[in-house]
């Protein structure tokens, strides 16, 4: 059973030449055209936008992750610098190495580290990850010992233990005078919690392509209790209310929540399944960015993830403006200064003009109404930062607007291909520095007072 590695905004056809890897190993084919039509039909089914249709293929956009589909796994992975090597093993492991980390850093993906991961698992998919984490929960919980739980039943007994429900006993029991229709209480094994991980673990051998995971699977299957079959809705999640004896199973919860609720049928006619285990990489940035600030507080900063404010109202309706990152510093007298961040996962190709206006207005209106000193936009890309103004004169009476700036930062989140992880774990560090904010550049502040000194963002 194939995968595919493919990058956000790339577009394939059937037809297309691209890098397939069978058992970890990669070598070049044409895909196939009943994969498009099948990622066709699961677009026109779900009405999804991880993707949209061309002409006689696919074009992905800011949705990273991994879809299954027929026999094959997709694995879209993000890119953010200039170069289209998109066929290169090396550039599709370097990328899928920085994805797995970010997820792991926004604790989207809690697995080991890929050198601690086994060799088996080495240069295999995002979806083979959270298998493997999932069975690794779940021997865990077995190790441990399943919990039991009281839970309520009711029906035909022939001896009378529980409570008699006579209007149910007289209609089901008028013939069978040796019966009795009972309500009593259970305390065992077979309750909710334990029937979402059954379910869960009978349908990974249907959407796993490695070999030895399958298996592990199976024997996970065989060691697990065998409860009552439920049909997973995303209400059943929200009734298990996990208390101090069953919290040890959230992770092991979470995951098969994650896989079952973006589980359908598959849309031929086999036995398979698809799933879609996708995110949005704008958000995934903004929260490592946020995470990575926060790591980098000294303990002088306050920061501030997604803080709302009214913008708009009008009867019912309204809207607000909502900010990704607030930094807040204390100078010496007491006064406070606000530095907003919004975080932009696009690539400008090293050219300011590809800014979007309306992101440009947007951070105007930051700084009104969360009086911000200072407004940044966030990129990924080549290490740098720019200072840039906002007119301060109106059009009509020439009234002094003040003085309001809307910086760029374009920060490199991804290191030299020499380096052990890929992943740059420096990059709060090199954005407080950039923005004066940490201990040291403060201290420096007084002796370097040159625009020059800000206008280049080199660590």
């Amino acid at each position: 059973m194939p995968s595919l590695k493919v990058f956000e905004y790339q577009t394939v056809r059937a037809g297309d030449e691209l890098m397939f890897y069978h058992n970890g190993k990669g070598e070049k084919g044409i895909l196939e055209e009943k994969y498009i039509t099948a990622l066709w039909k699961m677009y026109d089914e779900q009405a999804r936008p991880f993707f949209t249709p061309t002409r006689g293929g696919i074009r992905f956009c800011e949705w990273v992750g991994v879809i299954r589909v027929l026999d094959l796994t997709l694995e879209i992975l993000p890119k953010a610098d200039n170069n289209e090597n998109y066929l290169e093993e090396a550039e599709q492991s370097k990328w899928q190495s920085i994805l797995i980390d970010m997820l792991r850093i926004c604790r989207a993906l809690d697995t080991p580290t890929a050198s601690d991961a086994p060799l088996r698992l080495k240069s295999n998919s995002i979806l083979d990850l959270y298998i493997e984490r999932f069975i690794q929960e779940v021997n865990f919980l077995l190790h441990t010992g399943l919990i039991k739980r009281y839970k309520k039943i009711e029906g035909n007994s022939t001896a009378l233990k529980g409570k008699l429900l006579l209007q149910k006993h007289f209609t089901k029991n008028l013939v069978h005078q040796e019966r009795f229709y009972v309500e009593k209480t259970s305390y065992d094994q077979n309750h909710l919690i334990h029937q979402i991980l059954y379910k869960a673990i009978k349908t990974l051998p249907r959407i796993c392509n490695n070999q030895y995971l399958v298996s592990r699977c199976y024997q996970l299957l065989l060691n697990f209790p065998e409860v009552s079959e439920i049909k997973i809705d995303a209400t059943l999640f929200d009734k298990l209310g996990l208390d101090r004896k069953s919290a040890h199973y959230r992770s092991a919860v979470a995951i098969a929540k994650l896989i079952l609720l973006n589980l359908r049928p598959d849309i031929s006619s086999g036995a398979g399944s698809s799933i879609a285990i996708l995110f949005d990489m704008n958000k995934l940035w903004e929260e490592y960015i946020y995470r990575m600030l926060q790591k980098a507080n000294d303990g002088t900063l306050k920061i501030y993830g997604q803080r709302s404010t009214g913008f708009w109202k009008h009867l019912h309706t309204s809207r607000s403006l909502k900010p990704d990152i607030i930094i807040e510093k204390t100078g010496p007298d007491g006064s406070k200064g606000y530095t907003v961040l919004d975080t932009k996962w696009k690539n400008l190709h090293g050219q300011l003009k590809n800014v979007g206006m309306d992101d440009l207005r947007q951070m105007f209106a930051y700084h009104h109404y969360f009086d911000a000193v200072k407004c940044y936009l966030l990129y990924p890309g080549e290490d740098y930062i720019q200072d840039g103004n906002f007119h301060r004169q109106s059009h009509f009476d020439k009234r002094d607007l003040g003085s309001k700036s809307c910086g760029v930062i374009i920060s490199k989140a991804w290191k030299a291909e020499t380096a052990k992880s890929y992943l740059n774990k420096e990059i709060g560090k090199q954005i407080l520095s950039a923005l004066r904010l940490d201990v040291c550049s403060q201290a420096d502040t007084a002796v370097h007072q040159d625009s020059e000194a800000h206008q280049n963002f080199q660590i």
